[in-house]
C-alpha cells in the first residue's frame, strides 16, 4: 500500500473514531449561577454529545434538548428526530470513499468527485459553525473535539484524493 492511502486509512479510521467523540457540549449560565455558589465556575456543563448520540437523544424522552441544539444550526428544520439518523451517514460516507478510491474501478474522475465532496464538507460545515451564534441566552454550546478532527480529516481526504487526480491528468 501507497504512503497516500495509508494516510487516507489513517484519516478515515480518524473520522471514525471521532464520530464516537464529543461533538458539541452544552452550558448553561442559568445553572451556572447555581454552580458558582457551589464550585466557583460561572458556567456550568450541561453535557457533551458525540455524533452517535445525536439521533439516540433527538429520539428519546430528553429529545427536546437534542431539537433545540440542532435548531441552533439549523432553525427553520422540521422532523429533526427522524432527519437526525443521517448524521450516521458521515463515518460511512468517509468507509465508503475509501473503498471505491482503492478499488479497480475508480479513476481520474472518482478522484476529482471525492476531492471536492471532501473539501466541501469541510468548508461548509465551518463556515456553518464560525458564522452560527452559539452563545444563546439559556445554553452556549461549545464545538468539541470530535467534529473537528472529523472535519479536518475529510479536508485531508479531499486533498489526498484532489492530488491523485492531479497526478492521473498529468500521466494520461
Amino acid at each position: 500500500m501507497g504512503i497516500k492511502k495509508n494516510i487516507m486509512l489513517v484519516l478515515v479510521i480518524v473520522i471514525v473514531v471521532a464520530f464516537f467523540l464529543p461533538w458539541i457540549s452544552v452550558e448553561s449560565a442559568v445553572v451556572g449561577k447555581v454552580s458558582k455558589i457551589l464550585t466557583g465556575k460561572t458556567q456550568a456543563t450541561i453535557g457533551s454529545v458525540s455524533g452517535f448520540k445525536v439521533p439516540i437523544l433527538a429520539n428519546s424522552e430528553e429529545s427536546r434538548f437534542m431539537i433545540t441544539i440542532i435548531k441552533i444550526f439549523q432553525p427553520d428544520i422540521t422532523n429533526a428526530d427522524k432527519k437526525s439518523f443521517l448524521i450516521w451517514a458521515v463515518p460511512l460516507l468517509a468507509v465508503v470513499i475509501f473503498l471505491v478510491s482503492n478499488s479497480s474501478k475508480a479513476n481520474k474522475w472518482t478522484y476529482l468527485a471525492f476531492g471536492v465532496l471532501g473539501i466541501l464538507i469541510f468548508a461548509g460545515a465551518t463556515f456553518k459553525i464560525l458564522t452560527t451564534d452559539l452563545d444563546k441566552v439559556v445554553m452556549k454550546v461549545n464545538i468539541g473535539y470530535g467534529l473537528w478532527l472529523i472535519l479536518f480529516g475529510y479536508l485531508g481526504i479531499g486533498i489526498l484524493q484532489i492530488s491523485e487526480f492531479l497526478k492521473l491528468r498529468k500521466s494520461g
